[in-house]
């Protein structure tokens, strides 16, 4: 097992605050977690500053800071929520409005049809209740970014109380959480 030294926690500290971490809970967290990684997995010959560069891109996409900005906003949000990637809210969306259609097409299926070719008051009912909301889901999704989509790639949703959805774009990255 490897042991860290006073100047290595001096030098890891002082690399957390280099990236922007400002809060000191949260530094002091992200220190004590590193060094437990490091003290379990470090070899006592191996190189301490290459295996730290590995390890501190492990709690970040593209900034540390991302890790304080995250924070911030989940301590400031009102209520309880539910933060969604935009994937999984179109997810979401697809299993609300078309999910019940093809749900009772399958019901339909496999009691009453015995596995027969739906009928095409069955199919037909499916296909035009359900072509509405799946367009509507399509050109939402697929919207370039050249023509300012509703919800940006990238972009997180917030499903709450007030506001129940709040579209929160990554060129935000949180701000309006930091006043």
């Amino acid at each position: 097992m490897y042991r860290i030294s006073d100047q290595q926690v001096d030098f890891i500290l002082a690399d957390i605050k280099k990236h922007g971490i400002r809060i000191e809970s949260l530094q002091q967290n992200l220190l004590d977690h590193i060094c437990i990684i490091i003290e379990q997995n470090l070899e006592q010959h191996d190189d301490f500053e290459k295996f730290y560069r590995e390890i501190i891109k492990t709690f970040y996409k593209e900034e540390l800071k991302e890790i304080e900005e995250e924070a911030i906003f989940l301590v400031k949000s009102k209520g309880p929520f539910l933060l969604l990637s935009r994937l999984q809210f179109f997810l979401l969306l697809f299993i609300t409005f078309i999910g019940p259609y093809i749900t009772y097409d399958l019901v339909w299926f496999f009691n009453e049809g015995h596995g027969s070719v739906l009928p095409v008051e069955v199919w037909s009912g499916t296909m035009v209740f359900a072509t509405f909301p799946l367009l509507v889901l399509l050109v939402l999704y697929f919207t370039p970014e050249k023509l300012d989509p509703l919800i940006p790639r990238k972009s997180k949703i917030l499903l709450g109380i007030r506001p129940f959805i709040k579209i929160i774009p990554p060129t935000e990255k949180y701000a309006s959480y930091q006043q």
